[in-house]
């Protein structure tokens, strides 16, 4: 415990936490179509310190040492991890704070003083151990994931799955690969145990995290990519801007989401899209949309689609409604991060949508799950899967 004792990482963003003026506009915005802020307030106790204004007082308090390592009970680390860190309170924050690398400060200092909780722990241990965060590889495990597949050692296009499309929704990887089978394409999958850490940052678990990094991009490196190809927006996250910025881990290959692969095919015409006399509703995940600022491409390609009608489900783009999916919520909240993505099902019904297109396998998986709960739910495809069944 002693490494974190005097909060060094908070330390670090001291200025940020002094700069809240405790406006609450984090809490409720009710302007321009957009009412609550926080997705994740309405599922719990709803006291001051589970949204952002609160935490950041809370912050405020230990920099100033009002609170001490010994007042950090469970009820505090859970309520500093029951946030998806969606991003949407910096959003809305008239003063611009940036919110979500103070909460991530704060967990840093959380996990080094080993106050993590135990699903997070065992996060972590899995992705030490067997490189992933699922856990160790069983025979029926791999037979269903793109480990068992054999692809090319070295080619143009990496396509790099993730964890959650190897092992969870292998749909996407293999309505992925069929687009680039489709194209002709010179294209190879990495198909061994690697995690880009996106979620161990978000854990604050960030010696882990580099090392997690070093080892996966030595292992892209080996291939020799031009384009590193994701559809995971974490990974897209993490390799792109995470490595060579807070990492200090640099590359030579251009590293693409799908839905910017897609869009310049789509529109040279390279790639021609059936008729799809559809219903349709976008999602925006968190990752792409609020933190890698992606929310006309994957539009764009759905309006390509002959027939196909786009509706908009507000709160939309920058204002969108977290799915409950990130930051570890789903890991360690099941049930919150369910109601959550149960919330946003039911704000998507009121379109009327016959099926709710997101680009992340993240939120693809809190919907699935969650659809169940919801009556009369729309059905949940991810963009690859949208695109290459109309191939």
């Amino acid at each position: 415990m002693a490494k974190s004792k005097n909060f060094s990482n908070l330390e670090k963003v001291r200025r940020d936490i002094y700069l809240c003026c405790r406006c609450g506009f984090c809490k409720q915005w009710d302007w321009k179509g957009v009412g609550a802020v926080c997705p994740v307030l309405p599922f719990t106790s709803e006291w001051e310190t589970n949204y952002a204004r609160g935490r950041v007082q809370v912050a405020k308090a230990l920099v100033e040492k009002k609170l001490r390592p010994a007042d950090l009970n469970e009820n505090f680390v859970k309520q500093a991890y029951q946030c998806t860190l969606c991003k949407n309170c910096a959003e809305h924050c008239p003063i611009g704070i940036p919110l979500v690398d103070l909460f991530e400060a704060l967990r840093t200092d959380i996990s080094e003083m080993n106050l993590l909780l135990p699903p997070h722990k065992q996060i972590s241990s899995n992705i030490r151990r067997y490189h992933n965060p699922y856990g160790p590889m069983t025979p029926q495990r791999k037979a269903k994931s793109l480990i068992s597949s054999k692809f090319p050692k070295k080619a143009r296009i990496l396509y790099y799955p993730g964890c959650t499309p190897t092992f969870k929704t292998r749909t996407i990887a293999d309505a992925t690969i069929g687009i680039l089978n489709k194209l002709h394409e010179d294209f190879t999958v990495l198909d061994e145990e690697t995690c880009c850490g996106d979620l161990l940052g978000e854990l604050g678990q960030q010696s882990l995290y580099k090392k997690t990094a070093k080892r996966t991009l030595d292992i892209i490196k080996k291939k020799e990519p031009e384009i590193l190809l994701t559809t995971c927006p974490a990974c897209y996250r993490s390799i792109k801007s995470n490595y060579p910025e807070k990492l200090g881990l640099s590359y030579d290959f251009e590293v693409q989401h799908i839905t910017q692969f897609l869009l310049p095919l789509i529109k040279n015409g390279t790639i021609h899209l059936k008729e799809c006399d559809s219903k349709v509703a976008y999602h925006d995940p968190c990752v792409l949309g609020r933190h890698m600022g992606i929310f006309d491409e994957p539009r764009i390609i759905l309006k390509s689609i002959p027939k196909l009608k786009l509706v908009n489900t507000p709160p939309e783009r920058r204002d969108s409604q977290c799915c409950g999916g990130g930051g570890g919520c789903l890991s360690g909240f099941d049930e919150i991060s369910a109601k959550m993505a149960a919330a946003r099902l039911e704000q998507v019904k009121e379109s009327c949508a016959e099926t709710l297109v997101t680009a992340c396998p993240a939120c693809y998986v809190n919907f699935t799950r969650s659809a169940r709960y919801v009556k009369g739910a729309p059905i949940v495809k991810d963009i690859s899967e949208v695109v290459n069944s109309l191939m």
